[in-house]
């Protein structure tokens, strides 16, 4: 019974890190078109603010929107653990680079008082910035994916009179990349079952035929779903018809109107501060709180 427990943990979507799951928060309950208005919003003031501490609270409220889209703190510790690792592997190396050659950086001091391991002050905030925008929209990107149907999100966009062949194709490219996760676990079990990968990997040549059968027999398996896809499209003679009729219609509710609307202020406000056009005092850097 445990192993079949582990089994179907294993296969559970939402666990997957972009996969959508059925559910009643108010980010489910939005249309498809103001969630990803609200997506691109926060890319672009992820980028234009340059305060550490800002950029921070951004990434903090993005954590704080999963929790609000039913996503639990252990699902998304799980599906930000190979990206956040990445990100602190990243951090670590870029510090320990001139950020920016052409100008003498102010050396915050030296790791264990060695004289070639400088910590610099741009090369760190520079490290930081990244990684915390990089978490972010990393985040966003999951809330978006776990709260959003494809299917309503192609509809919404076929709304916008976008040609439904290119929706229809982005549709199956975005689904694809669950399934290829689910393929990846499934074969993984199977070759557990059968004895294979489970002697310690001890050398390269184990590690480098462990990732070769892992990555041929995937690969084989997308092949076939795809080709799969491509005859079941084929028989139902998708793209005779320039138009075509849809029986689900995905429209615009109030809530969508009211979420846009904040979503352009709370961006305009930032925006206007960075821009330091409000008369508010300017947040201090992590650097003047620190030293």
């Amino acid at each position: 019974m445990s192993g079949v427990k582990q089994k179907n943990d294993n296969l559970d979507f939402k666990k997957f890190t972009f996969a959508f799951f059925p559910g009643t928060s108010l980010m489910h309950k939005l249309n498809p078109i103001s969630k990803l208005i609200f997506l691109i919003l926060l890319t672009i003031i992820s980028f234009t603010i340059e305060s550490l501490i800002l950029i921070s609270c951004i990434t903090i409220f993005s954590f704080l929107l999963a929790l609000v889209s039913k996503i639990s703190v252990m699902n998304l510790i799980r599906k930000l653990r190979f990206i956040t690792l990445l990100l602190i592997i990243s951090v670590i190396l870029n510090i320990f680079f001139n950020a920016v050659p052409s100008k003498k950086e102010e050396i915050l001091f030296y790791l264990f008082n060695l004289n070639f391991l400088p910590i610099r002050r741009i090369a760190t905030y520079l490290a930081l910035k990244a990684f915390f925008i990089v978490l972010t929209l990393f985040t966003s990107a999951i809330i978006f994916t776990n709260t959003t149907s494809m299917k309503d999100f192609v509809y919404s966009l076929i709304r916008l009179k976008i040609p439904y062949k290119f929706c229809f194709s982005f549709m199956i490219g975005v689904q694809y990349i669950p399934t290829i996760e689910a393929e990846v676990k499934t074969i993984a079990l199977a070759q557990k079952a059968r004895g294979f990968g489970l002697e310690k990997v001890n050398s390269l040549k184990r590690a480098y035929n462990l990732i070769f059968e892992r990555l041929v027999t995937t690969l084989v398996a997308i092949l076939r779903k795809g080709h799969t896809t491509s005859i079941s499209m084929e028989n139902r003679c998708f793209g005779l018809y320039k138009k075509r009729t849809n029986r689900i219609v995905v429209k615009f509710k109030l809530r969508d109107f009211v979420f846009i609307i904040i979503s352009f202020l709370i961006f305009t406000l930032l925006l206007l501060y960075q821009l330091n056009l409000l008369p508010l005092p300017p947040i201090p850097s992590l650097y003047q709180i620190l030293f």
